[in-house]
C-alpha cells in the first residue's frame, strides 16, 4: 500500500528478518521519471556490493510523476514512504533533483546533475561568421577563395602575389 511504512530492510525490528548485517544504508531520492533514469545511472555503484542496502524514496513533490512506481518496481529496491526515509538515518541520500525537502533528510547528502544541460553553461565561440572556430585557414572570410590550399586564391589584386 502506498504511504504504508516498509519493515524490512529499515523498519523497526528489521534487524530480525534482514538475511545481511552491517549494511551500508543508500537512499534513492527519485523526485520524477527524469532523475530516476540519471540515478540508474549510479545504481551499478551499488547493487551488486553486498555491504549496501540500496532504497528508494519519492518526496511526491514534482507535477512529473507519471510512470514513477512503475519504474521504482522494476528497479527492485525496497521503496520507502517519504515520511519513513525521514525518519531513518541512511549513509548517504543521492539525488538528481534539488526540489522537494532534501534538507530533511538525514545523512550525507549527494546531489548530481539530472541530464544534459542541468547547471551547465554553453560554450559560444563568440562570433557568427561561417566557419568560427574552424582551423582552415581563411575559414570565416568573405573573400572569394579564401580557405582554398590553391596558390594565390583569396589574395588581394589576383594570383601571384
Amino acid at each position: 500500500m502506498p504511504g504504508e511504512w516498509i519493515r524490512v530492510p529499515v523498519g523497526e525490528d528489521s534487524t530480525r528478518w534482514t538475511t545481511r548485517g552491517g549494511c551500508r544504508q543508500v537512499l534513492l531520492v527519485v523526485h520524477n521519471v527524469t532523475s530516476a533514469t540519471r540515478l540508474l545511472d549510479v545504481v551499478g555503484l551499488f547493487r551488486d556490493d553486498l555491504r549496501v542496502q540500496l532504497t528508494a524514496t519519492c518526496p511526491g513533490t514534482s507535477p512529473f510523476r507519471s510512470g514513477l512506481p512503475e519504474l521504482l518496481a522494476a528497479l527492485g529496491v525496497p521503496v520507502l514512504p517519504w515520511e519513513q526515509a525521514l525518519a531513518v538515518s541512511p549513509d548517504l541520500a543521492v539525488s538528481a533533483s534539488f526540489g522537494g525537502r532534501l534538507r530533511e533528510v538525514k545523512g550525507a547528502l549527494a546531489i548530481i546533475s539530472h541530464g544534459v544541460g542541468y547547471n551547465k553553461k554553453l560554450a559560444t565561440t563568440g562570433s557568427r561568421e561561417p566557419g568560427a572556430g574552424s582551423r582552415e585557414p581563411g575559414a570565416g572570410s568573405r573573400e572569394p577563395g579564401a580557405g582554398s590550399r590553391e596558390p594565390g586564391a583569396g589574395a588581394h589584386g589576383g594570383a601571384g602575389r
